[in-house]
């Protein structure tokens, strides 16, 4: 999180009122939730998406999720917290 993230854009990815649109099920990272979360940047500035409890249970792993979805949508996590992440469209 170290890029050029407005504050404003930061804000609103730690807000509570920002909901939950996106979820990683029992698959996993799936080619359909790839193409979901592209479909929802294209129209949302920030899509919060939340991974299934026991889908991957070790940090690193959730970690990897996410680069590999900033890596395969163009977009940046901007907040990610247990198992939630918001991504921001650049």
């Amino acid at each position: 999180m170290s890029r050029n993230i407005p504050k404003r854009v930061i804000d609103s990815a730690k807000s509570n009122d920002l909901s939950v649109t996106l979820r990683v099920g029992k698959d996993g990272l799936t080619e359909a939730v790839v193409m979901e979360l592209k479909d929802q940047l294209k129209s949302r500035e920030l899509v919060k998406l939340k991974i299934n409890k026991g889908v991957i249970s070790d940090r690193r792993g959730r970690e990897s999720l996410i680069s590999e979805l900033e890596s395969s949508t163009g977009s940046v996590s901007v907040f990610a917290r247990g198992n939630i992440a918001v991504f921001w469209r650049v």
